[in-house]
């Protein structure tokens, strides 16, 4: 059934101490130990019938990375995360080497619980929710958290073993100057973390932000500086919006990004399957008590792409990566040549891509148009 040589799974724990109105990732506030107990029930039983299921359908590959994210993950207790990764172990084939993530907001991140992580799990890498380093700006976005938390979480992860984590940072908060962007990228940088998302604030009109979003061009200016300050941070791009260390590409990103499978498993996780030449999507119920409910792990069931719309799909994912998109295996995998794209021409000719040594990239300019030059790609 699996067509990839990669294949990650993510578990999605919904829970949150607060919702910040920025986010649009579903999640909960009802975390209780009973709620937490049964999120983990259920997630349990969902990777043995999916497990159970895709066996039927051909052997399973070595799956390479776990993503447990959130909500929350970290306010789940011990008992309970230390149970979860032994039943994602024992559903799936974990290579030894697989990479294993978990999200935590700073101010969840405890010397008990870096510990117990240690001891009763197979996690080695950490995901923070930093945001921002500055109380105003930490205030707009309705985080919790605080500086003084974030750099309390990266010591404890430090001391006790934990050196591959990341930091989220968002640009583009009303109110934020060049300047504040600065102080919070040279701020990460002090910590040392091997990896960083670097996203843009975005949101919906209506919201009570909105109206404070910088323009599209003072975003652009933002996102262009920032970048350059990262890199003279020792961090390179690898992805539009996530930058590493040398060797510290987070594994699992780079297999959505591939086209390669992963499984979904919790409330609001999907699932995409490469067979039969096109993708196979699953997406769960978002909202935790519906999805406790469902009887079956196909059900809701998978949709099927058209071939073309696999095309588009791989072409915009695999674009967002620095290396760009290898034209041979592309077209042999997709049956779709982007050599011979009708409008290649011209989006070389206007800057946006470029091409080295057999692959099709972004230039710097592109990146801030990606999904744009896809669609126009495959036209």
């Amino acid at each position: 059934m699996q067509r990839t040589p990669v294949f990650g799974v993510y578990a999605h724990i919904p829970f949150c101490v607060h919702r910040c109105s920025y986010c649009d990732f579903y999640s909960s506030t009802e975390g209780s130990t009973e709620a937490f107990q049964r999120i983990g029930d259920k997630i349990a039983w969902e990777a043995k019938t999916a497990s159970d299921w895709l066996k039927r359908n051909g052997p399973l590959p070595p799956v390479t990375s776990v993503f447990f994210g959130g909500g929350t993950p970290s306010l789940m207790p011990m008992d309970g995360l230390a149970k979860l990764f032994s039943t994602v172990q024992k559903a799936f084939a974990v290579a030894g080497s697989a990479e294993v993530t978990i999200e935590a907001n700073p101010e969840t991140v405890t010397p008990a619980l870096v510990e117990g992580l240690r001891l009763r799990t197979n996690v080695n890498r950490v995901s923070l929710g930093a945001q921002s380093f500055q109380s105003k700006h930490l205030k707009t976005l309705e985080r919790r958290g605080s500086a003084e938390s974030i750099r309390s979480a990266a010591k404890i992860l430090t001391e006790q073993g934990f050196d591959n984590f990341s930091l989220d940072l968002i640009f583009g908060i009303p109110g934020q100057t060049l300047d504040d962007l600065f102080r919070d990228i040279d701020e990460l940088a002090a910590l040392n973390p091997t990896h960083l998302s670097f996203y843009s604030l975005t949101l919906k009109p209506g919201h009570k932000l909105y109206g404070g979003l910088p323009s599209d061009d003072a975003a652009a200016d933002l996102y262009e500086k920032g970048q350059e300050r990262l890199n003279a941070c020792g961090y390179s791009a690898y992805e539009i919006s996530n930058f590493s260390k040398p060797g510290f590409e987070c594994r699992h990103n780079l297999l959505y990004w591939s086209g390669g499978d992963f499984l979904g498993l919790g409330p609001s996780a999907a699932s995409r399957l490469f067979r039969e030449n096109v993708f196979q999507h699953r997406k769960q119920v978002s909202q935790w008590e519906k999805y406790l409910e469902v009887a079956t792990f196909p059900s809701p069931e998978f949709e099927v792409t058209t071939g073309k719309q696999t095309v588009l799909e791989a072409c915009f994912l695999e674009l967002r990566k620095k290396a760009g998109i290898e034209l041979e295996g592309f077209e042999n995998r997709y049956g779709y040549s982007l050599a011979g794209a009708s409008q290649l021409d011209s989006l070389m000719a206007g800057g946006l891509l470029e091409r080295v040594q057999g692959r099709l990239r972004l230039t710097p300019r592109g990146w801030l148009l990606a999904e744009g030059v896809a669609a126009k790609l495959v036209d």
